[in-house]
């Protein structure tokens, strides 16, 4: 089968170009060497599949896109697409500004390939999708970012594209819109269109896609599974965000840093003491989960938690419930705390484990930093499709 799209050995950099002019000039600022932006980029994109490209800003993606997309041309290698190509790039690329919302659908029609009477017969859904009312009247100069966004989106979906691409553009809109945009990107992957986005919102490029391409200083990274890449991406990106004093990166321990509300308590180290094997925990057996208590104040009332976060979505997927739990009386000085977690119904993944601590009013006052990775994988094969903990069969030991 041919690819919908192939990138062969691609290569790209931006650099000062000099105006014509200034060879007319006996001295003239010296152009600035060319920055690589894509360097030796190759893979393939078969028709159907749902792709989600990662990366930090300026790694590359969005000159990808537009290379994809044929608004940029590469320096070297080959790009090849097949079929009628939907682009959500730069907000408002396409539209002109001084014609109305009504005539650039038309006129993005015409763009695509189609007549005025295809355009017609869209124009009405169009219309219902974007939901900008009387604006649609109005020259797109006016509009403001939603706007914009929500008229690029309808008429990207309503001309029913071979390969849809969208660059940052699920950000953009309040939730209810994010949210029907989503809804429709599914319906576009049921019907065998080729989808290829960028996003950093990690839970909606894992609804609408299966394959993950990770960029890193203009090269590919990580080619794989969504899931895979992602967690990837994710731990690597908040490794990256820790300050560096006193800072561990291995997978099962994390010394420093901490946040904290008040400068009298601190939590500098975390740590999971067992029940790892291989570096991952099995959940069909007991974890150890220990963290220091430093309490400068004579007496500190409070409640400790334990956090569980997926590091693909950042999402909270489980935290023990500190409401029922007793209030505990630290004096000045260093507490150990170890909380025991039974075999659990957590689902395999990558997940964050943070150390909490709640004061006697229930208030949050401390947390160690979420940055403690953990990787759950299940030795039975059992796959479950969400967490499942029994907070009353955990226990924490508390050594003062």
């Amino acid at each position: 089968m041919q690819p919908a799209i192939r990138l062969s050995h691609v290569h790209k950099s931006f650099g000062d170009v000099q105006p014509v002019h200034w060879k007319f000039w006996q001295r003239r600022p010296a152009a600035r060497p060319a920055r690589l932006v894509i360097n030796d980029i190759s893979f393939d994109i078969r028709p159907g599949e749902k792709v989600a490209l990662l990366g930090r800003n300026g790694a590359g993606k969005s000159t990808l896109l537009k290379m994809i997309s044929r608004i940029l041309q590469p320096d070297s290698g080959s790009i090849e697409v097949v079929g009628r190509v939907a682009s959500l790039l730069e907000l408002g690329i396409g539209f002109h500004p001084e014609l109305t919302g009504a005539e650039n659908i038309y006129f993005y029609g015409a763009v695509m390939g189609m007549t005025r009477s295809e355009v017609d017969t869209i124009f009405a859904d169009i219309c219902a999708f974007a939901d900008i009312g009387d604006y649609i009247n109005q020259p797109v100069k006016v509009y403001s970012s939603g706007m914009y966004q929500r008229l690029a989106f309808a008429s990207a979906f309503a001309v029913q594209p071979d390969i849809l691409i969208a660059d940052e553009g699920l950000s953009v809109g309040d939730q209810a819109f994010q949210q029907k945009c989503l809804d429709r990107i599914v319906e576009l992957t049921q019907s065998g269109t080729t989808i290829l986005v960028v996003a950093h919102s990690i839970s909606a490029i894992l609804r609408i896609t299966d394959r993950g391409i990770w960029l890193e200083d203009g090269r590919v990274h990580q080619d794989g599974s969504i899931h895979e890449v992602a967690e990837a991406y994710s731990q690597h990106m908040a490794t990256v965000a820790m300050p560096p004093h006193g800072a561990s990166t291995a997978t099962n321990t994390l010394s420093g840093p901490y946040i904290a509300t008040t400068p009298s308590l601190r939590i500098p180290y975390t740590a999971i003491v067992s029940g790892l094997v291989d570096d991952a925990w099995d959940r069909n057996q007991p974890l150890v989960v220990e963290a220091k208590l430093e309490v400068d104040q004579p007496v500190w009332r409070a409640r400790m938690s334990l956090r569980f976060v997926s590091a693909s979505e950042n999402v909270v997927v489980w935290e023990r419930d500190y409401i029922h739990e007793a209030v505990h009386e630290f004096t000045a000085g260093v507490h150990t705390l170890r909380f025991t977690i039974p075999a659990c119904e957590l689902r395999p993944s990558l997940y964050r484990v943070a150390v909490l601590g709640f004061d006697e009013h229930g208030l949050y006052r401390l947390i160690a930093n979420g940055m403690l990775f953990l990787r759950v994988v299940d030795s039975l094969q059992i796959q479950q499709q969400q967490a499942v903990f029994v907070s009353k069969d955990i226990t924490l030991e508390i050594c003062s």
